[in-house]
């Protein structure tokens, strides 16, 4: 029976948060530097861009650290010894837990080549 409650508490939006994430982020910082170096750009200079790009990656860092974090956690602070692919509720959580820290790593390294793009880049152009 407890398995069976264990099952019910697992949901599987969880391992695809950090990459909305991501993707929130990198269409923030899009859209963020189209209207300030097209609109905004001779008025003021790009000093704010990359404020606003800095803050915008530190929240998403933060999001996607916190999605890691609760992989870890569900998969019990160690990586896997073996293969997570019989099937029976521990493995599910097992892979499922992993898939949440594999793809929250992905995307913390994807955020910061966005993020790393617009501090090589800098100046509107």
């Amino acid at each position: 029976m407890s398995s069976d409650l264990s099952e019910r508490s697992e949901r599987l939006w969880v391992p695809v948060a950090a990459p909305g994430i991501w993707a929130v982020h990198f269409t923030l910082c899009y859209i963020t530097a189209a209207l300030w170096c097209g609109r905004f750009g001779p008025a003021t200079g790009s000093s704010g861009l990359r404020v606003l790009v800095g803050a915008y990656t530190a929240v998403a860092m933060a999001g996607m650290i916190a999605c890691f974090v609760h992989g870890l956690r569900r998969h019990g602070y160690h990586l896997p010894s073996r293969t997570h692919d019989d099937d029976t509720p521990e493995d599910r959580r097992h892979f499922l837990a992993f898939t949440t820290m594999l793809l929250a790593g992905l995307s913390l390294v994807a955020t910061g080549f966005v993020a790393l793009a617009a501090a090589v880049v800098g100046e509107c152009s």
